[in-house]
C-alpha cells in the first residue's frame, strides 16, 4: 500500500493542528504547575496561622499542652512558649517580658481560680483548657474532675 502524500497545504495545516494541541497541553501543564507552586507557597507563608486555628478549633474540650500557653497573658501561642522555673515550679511564659512580669507579680500571676470550683490553684499544676470555642483564652483546672464538669456544664447549656 502506498502512502497519501500530502499536499503543501494540508501539511501546514496539520502541523497547526500539532502546534496548536502542544501549546494547549504547555497551558495547561504550566498552569496546574503556577497554582500548585503558589498554593505550596501560601501554605508555606502561613503556616503558623494554620496550625494556630487549627488548635483552637481542635483543642476545645481537650487538655492544651503547657508549652503552647503564657501564663502571663492567659492564652494560647503561636509558638511554642519557652519554660522557666520560678520558686520551684516549671512556668511556660512567651516573651523576656512576661518572664519579668511573672517575677515582679509572681502572686498574681502564678495563681488563677479554678474555671470549676472557684479553688485558687497554681498555673503549673494545673490542667489547661479552652475558656470558650475558637477563644485563645484559657483556663485552668485543679483536676481532671473539674475538667471533665467544666466542658459538660458548657455542653449542655
Amino acid at each position: 500500500m502506498k502512502k497519501k502524500r500530502l499536499s503543501k497545504q494540508q501539511l501546514l495545516e496539520k502541523q497547526k493542528l500539532d502546534e496548536k494541541k502542544f501549546n494547549r497541553t504547555m497551558l495547561k501543564s504550566f498552569s496546574i504547575l503556577f497554582i500548585s507552586l503558589i498554593s505550596i507557597l501560601i501554605f508555606y507563608t502561613y503556616w503558623c496561622d494554620t496550625k494556630y486555628a487549627w488548635r483552637k478549633i481542635t483543642l476545645y474540650g481537650k487538655e492544651i499542652p503547657k508549652n503552647l500557653v503564657c501564663v502571663s497573658h492567659n492564652t494560647l501561642q503561636y509558638h511554642e512558649s519557652i519554660m522557666v522555673i520560678v520558686e520551684g515550679s516549671p512556668y511556660y511564659i512567651c516573651s523576656d517580658d512576661c518572664h519579668q512580669h511573672l517575677l515582679k507579680y509572681f502572686q498574681e500571676v502564678a495563681f488563677a481560680p479554678d474555671a470549676f470550683s472557684g479553688d485558687t490553684i497554681c498555673k503549673a499544676d494545673a490542667l489547661i483548657g479552652f475558656k470558650e470555642k475558637s477563644n485563645p483564652k484559657v483556663v485552668y483546672f485543679k483536676n481532671e474532675q473539674n475538667f471533665k464538669n467544666y466542658y459538660d456544664a458548657n455542653t449542655s447549656k
